[in-house]
């Protein structure tokens, strides 16, 4: 079973200027929320016409916070962001079986003030 892994934080290595960035990277980090999983934002980069590539930096154990490589083909450019994901606890079989669907947390975005959607 592979590891689950949620978002913490999006970050741009020290060598790169915001104002660098292409807008379909922008658009991704902007459609990015903390707790998101590692499903969605790959699914989310391809969505936005990205081809993702996240890479570990190493292990992590449960519940620590690892860093991993973010490379995003755009525009024939590529672009490298560091992903902060922390690696969630595996539950036992025994307790996955008692949780409903209903009461289980599904990793939803924040819903966003319509006044800031010109920040984005």
């Amino acid at each position: 079973m592979a590891d689950t892994f949620e978002l913490v934080a999006l970050a741009l290595p020290a060598d790169v200027a915001p104002e660098t960035l292409p807008a379909a990277v922008k658009r991704l980090v902007a459609d990015c929320w903390p707790g998101m999983s590692r499903g969605q934002l790959v699914a989310r980069a391809r969505r936005h016409a990205l081809q993702p590539s996240l890479r570990a930096h190493g292990p992590s154990a449960p519940g620590e916070t690892g860093l991993f490589s973010l490379t995003l083909t755009a525009a024939g450019g590529v672009v490298r962001l560091i992903a902060h994901l922390r690696r969630v606890a595996r539950r036992r079989a025994s307790a996955r079986a008692t949780v409903s669907a209903k009461t289980s947390k599904l990793s939803r975005p924040p819903l966003r003030d319509p006044r800031q959607a010109s920040l984005f």
